[in-house]
């Protein structure tokens, strides 16, 4: 039989997941000879030679038996008369060179696999209790590449050069190890140090001694620093009032924030939340996020876990270390907290580690680089109707840098959105997708701004690319807004777009679920805060038309902000000016006086915000439609929160108040009416505070906390409605940090549920600011392709 040659050029996440010896063992097995290697971002390349029928079965198996983590974008073939004769099937030296129009995409970080971790229990000499314990299948990826094709002198392994028991197995094609090129052991690898709060280290004779030693310290109420795979975690018990009080005072902003926690193991989850089959099946998954978790009956965990919280973020252990320190812990949960400040980027260098966090008790560092910081993943699965949905509160470890995919192609241009300013994730277009970098937090300090810059310049790197244009948010005062001439310079890039914040929230959506771009949508965007076309504060609002040109047809009452930000931390000046537009000065105060508690200067500054009130004339930025200042207004009423000490906690608290109502009826049933003028909608919320003031006193506060947050879902359902019947639209977008309320988007929904309409929400990137850089980009995209 006659031999022939093919070229077969394979884009997607093909790199960095033991591909090229996946294909090198079926060639083998095969007979077919040739070579395998990667093409930087172009993807991987396979010369293939064996007798035709050989190569269509090859062909075959190529898609059938693909490592789990490989994803085909496409795969090109192209034969050949007259080839060399090849006598054998290699894995060929990595070129960069490009080759044809495809795009390589690395995977993210994996958690330990189930053989490395035998291998960590086993009495193996080499990887036996060694946390750097990886193979083919496992560990990281992302953080430790500095540049592709991904090969190890391209990472940061190539501080650690392979032993020669450790070169055997990278060389050997039936070990796990083939060319898996985070491969080490404890005589070639990195190790972990432990170092006392007076920076001494602290020697033992093994790695299981350390970690038995640190085990029994945290039980014992000690704080430990753990620099991890992306960052460093804050590390101490779960049930130890104390430590857990002492952390959150040392930590300043963590007052009430909630802490994640890791645990032991499925089981052990189970004692203290409900976890059902979709929970089940994300947490040990090869992403472990972070998830929220409804607290159960047999919740024992220290209430400062998670302090006024109905859920708890827990996550299960995924690099060796973890395994390692719950195995030799009692307990069977452990705090596992972020150890930068808030709004920080994560602290990867150890002298960092150990200069800004002096209230820590220890130290256990190890001496791998981390060259990209990444923080944990964080999601929630809500439920509307029976349908579980997951939310991104936090889209990072675990999914980076894994890319959309758009059904709008832009060709060669390479595209950059920005994002906002808080929970920023930049991304980048490039052809038909779209690739959020790794979460970089909210950019307010000069440091966060740098990280910002560094992880676009990485992906820039990585992918090859520069910038064609940049799309950015259009607030006049966001960092990212006031810079964004200095950020377009430092890209070398001329053009530069803004886009409307809410707008950018429904054009998300959109893209994520490929909605036409030419079709009439009703899209609502609710949320805390963003810049409105008319100068004021928007975040209730409701839109009409297609995407690349959606005209606001309805929102929330315009209300002042006494205060401006003041406003965002003390809820009860917003509480108060909603009062305002029903009750006189006196009767505010009166209603007032009980919470006073809530502002710095009690009743004093009650009436100076009165004061504020009754002159009037604030300016368009103190004016806003927002649900999140509503719903935080609610919370100060009800007694719930009256101080925010982290971003929307008295909203996210008074979810949590009302979700054990969400299965029984109130019978209360409450309304929030709306009215229309001749161009748009009002949702009158101010108009419910009468009846929830004369209730407070006869009904519990979870019952009309749900009721309110129902009511106003219903308004919004019941304007969407209209709007359907009049126009016919039957596609509806939502988007916006409050569409992670569970009771307000699945009363919406309800509202509006009819045979021919569809609901659609955010399920790939977050429904908050960390997926406003997609809509965006989806935005400029549309844009651009007009231009073409």
């Amino acid at each position: 039989m006659v031999k022939q040659t093919c070229d077969i050029l394979v884009s997607g996440i093909v790199q960095g997941i033991g591909y090229r010896p996946f294909v090198y063992n079926l060639a083998n097995e095969l007979g077919v000879y040739g070579f395998v290697k990667n093409l930087g971002d172009a993807g991987v390349q396979i010369t293939a030679q064996a007798e035709h029928d050989i190569l269509l079965k090859f062909f075959e198996l190529l898609k059938e038996r693909k490592p789990k983590l490989c994803v085909y974008e496409s795969m090109n073939i192209d034969w050949y008369e007259e080839f060399p004769s090849y006598v054998k099937f290699e894995i060929a030296k990595s070129s960069s060179q490009k080759k044809g129009a495809g795009f390589s995409y690395l995977p993210p970080d994996i958690s330990i696999c189930d053989e490395c971790l035998k291998e960590l229990d086993s009495d193996e000499r080499r990887r036996s209790d060694y946390p750097f314990n990886s193979c083919v299948d496992c560990g990281p990826r992302y953080t430790v590449i500095e540049k592709i094709p991904y090969d190890r002198p391209n990472t940061v392994m190539i501080d650690f050069p392979f032993c020669s028991e450790c070169d055997a197995d990278y060389k050997n094609s039936q070990d796990r190890r083939f060319h898996a090129q985070t491969t080490c052991c404890v005589d070639c690898g990195p190790s972990y140090t432990l170092y006392s709060s007076a920076n001494e280290e602290i020697s033992f004779d093994t790695q299981k001694e350390l970690i038995r030693f640190v085990a029994n310290e945290i039980e014992q109420g000690k704080i430990l620093a753990i620099k991890g795979i992306g960052g460093t975690h804050l590390a101490c018990s779960t049930l130890n009032d104390d430590v857990l009080l002492k952390l959150r005072e040392a930590k300043g902003q963590r007052k009430y924030k909630p802490f994640a926690i890791m645990a032991k193991d499925i089981e052990s989850i189970r004692e203290f939340a409900e976890l059902g089959e979709e929970e089940t099946k994300l947490l040990t998954s090869f992403r472990r996020p972070i998830i929220l978790l409804q607290r159960s009956n047999d919740y024992h965990l220290s209430e400062w876990v998670a302090p006024g919280l109905h859920n708890v973020g827990v996550m299960l252990p995924y690099a060796g270390i973890h395994h390692m320190l719950l195995k030799e812990m009692k307990e069977p949960t452990v705090v596992m907290t972020s150890a930068n400040p808030s709004n920080y980027p994560m602290f990867i260098d150890n002298e960092e580690i150990k200069e800004k966090l002096p209230y820590v008790d220890y130290f256990l560092l190890h001496n791998r680089r981390i060259y990209q910081r990444n923080d944990d993943s964080v999601i929630r699965l809500n439920r509307i109707g029976e349908k579980p949905s997951l939310k991104f509160l936090r889209r990072s470890r675990g999914w980076v840098p894994e890319p959309l995919l758009s059904h709008v192609d832009i060709g060669d241009q390479t595209l950059l959105g920005i994002g906002a300013e808080m929970h920023l994730i930049p991304s980048l277009m490039k052809g038909s997708k779209i690739i959020p970098t790794q979460h970089i937090g909210t950019v307010t300090l000069l440091e966060t701004y740098e990280y910002m810059l560094s992880s676009i310049e990485h992906y820039l790197s990585i992918y090859s690319t520069s910038i064609d244009s940049i799309a950015y948010d259009m607030h006049p005062q966001y960092l990212t807004s006031t810079n964004i001439s200095e950020i377009a310079e430092r890209f070398d890039v001329e053009n530069i777009h803004s886009f409307q914040h809410h707008e950018a929230h429904i054009a998300s959506v959109a893209l994520e679920h490929r909605i036409d771009p030419e079709e009439d949508v009703i899209g609502i965007a609710i949320d805390g805060t963003g810049y409105g076309r008319d100068g004021t504060i928007w975040g209730g609002e409701i839109f009409q038309g297609p995407i690349y040109d959606l005209a606001r047809v309805g929102h929330i009452e315009q209300f002042p902000l006494p205060g401006g930000d003041l406003a965002v931390k003390y809820p009860l000046r917003s509480l108060m000016s909603l009062l305002y537009l029903t009750y006189s000065k006196s009767e505010v105060l009166d209603i007032i006086n009980p919470l006073a508690k809530y502002l710095p200067r009690k009743m004093d500054e009650a009436e100076i915000v009165a004061t504020q009130l009754e002159r009037g004339n604030f300016s368009t930025g103190f004016l806003t439609t927002s649900t999140g200042r509503f719903l935080d207004s609610i919370s100060a009423l009800l007694d719930i929160c009256g101080l925010q000490t982290y971003e929307g906690e008295p909203a996210i608290r008074l979810e949590g108040v009302s979700f054990k109502e969400k299965n029984s009826s109130t019978n209360l049933n409450l309304n929030i009416p709306y009215s229309r003028n001749k161009h748009e909608y009002s949702i009158e919320v101010s108009k419910i505070l009468p009846e929830l003031i004369d209730l407070k006193e006869k009904q519990k506060r979870s019952s009309l906390a749900y009721e309110v947050q129902r009511a106003l879902g219903k308004s919004f359902g019941g304007v969407v409605s209209e709007i359907c019947d009049r126009t016919g639209i039957d596609k509806i977008l939502i988007s916006g940090g409050v569409s992670l309320n569970e009771i307000i988007v699945d009363s919406i929904s309800h509202e509006i549920s009819f045979p021919n309409r569809s609901v659609y929400l955010n399920e790939k990137v977050s429904p908050g600011d960390g997926g406003v850089s997609v809509g965006q980009l989806y935005l400029l995209a549309l844009r651009e392709k007009t231009l073409l």
